[in-house]
């Protein structure tokens, strides 16, 4: 019996440690050089306690270079927006399950220069460990400085060899205060064609996706247009049996139209 309990608990263990120790995917299109501060490492969060937040070590995180000593995790920032948002200028969560959080306006007192650390917006998807969603640098300019991103443990490992599959999909686009519309849309997926294909909107814009997928990597990439100017997408499959996804659409010269999105299978 007590040979059963220890073997229990060394699994249990060890499966602690994969989970910690879990790669991060994640994509990212910084237009200029002040948001290529922004990073999302792929050994993800640190393990430590900051102002108003604990975190976990191996989670999907962000490092703003020249700024954080640590990665902190998007489940962390989500819980400093919850503790602080009863102050009503760091932001919140919105009605859209969005992350308002606008760390240009915390105090200089506040250790850890944390109002340099840049305005977030971000929404996690499913019950996934996957985050996307968009950051601005303090001072930056919204229409050129814009960063969009995804990350997430968990990258599937068993892609389907066959069928289709269609996605409920919601895109971050300029949500600097709570509330903000998101685009929403469906994204089909044909595992054997190896295709994506489909389109978000929002009253002011639409976009749309027409990529290629692969399975070795569970990713896709290809054309994303918006209002018919023409960009491209990339980015990835997440969960069992590809669940879910993330990704960003890109649009060189014409970066107010970049959008993160992420959703999951119908």
């Amino acid at each position: 019996m007590k040979k059963v309990i220890f073997s229990t608990a060394l699994l249990a263990s060890l499966v602690s440690m994969g989970v910690a120790q879990a790669a991060v995917t994640a994509g990212i299109n910084a237009p200029t050089d002040k948001g290529k501060v922004f990073t999302l490492p792929e050994k993800g969060s640190a393990e430590h306690n900051g102002w108003f937040h604990t975190d976990e070590e191996g989670l999907p995180g962000v490092d703003i270079k020249g700024v954080s000593t640590k990665v902190s995790s998007f489940k962390s920032l989500t819980g400093v927006t919850k503790r602080t948002e009863f102050l009503g200028v760091f932001g919140g969560i919105d009605d859209n399950d969005v992350v308002v959080l606008k760390m240009n306006n915390m105090p200089s007192w506040v250790p850890g220069f944390h109002n340099k650390l840049g305005n977030f917006a971000f929404k996690k998807v499913g019950a996934e460990e996957l985050y996307y969603g968009e950051w601005l640098v303090r001072d930056g300019d919204i229409n050129q400085d814009r960063v969009v991103y995804y990350a997430g443990n968990n990258k599937t490992a068993n892609m389907p060899t066959g069928g289709k599959a269609t996605y409920s999909v919601s895109g971050i686009n300029k949500s600097t205060e709570l509330n903000q519309p998101l685009l929403t849309g469906s994204l089909n997926a044909d595992f054997n064609a190896n295709t994506l294909k489909g389109n978000m909107r929002k009253s002011g814009l639409l976009i749309s996706i027409d990529a290629g997928i692969n399975n070795a990597e569970a990713s896709f990439k290809g054309n994303a247009k918006a209002n018919g100017i023409n960009g491209q997408t990339e980015g990835n499959f997440f969960g069992n049996n590809a669940a879910a996804l993330a990704g960003v659409a890109k649009f060189d010269g014409n970066n107010q139209f970049d959008t993160a999105f992420g959703g999951t299978k119908q």
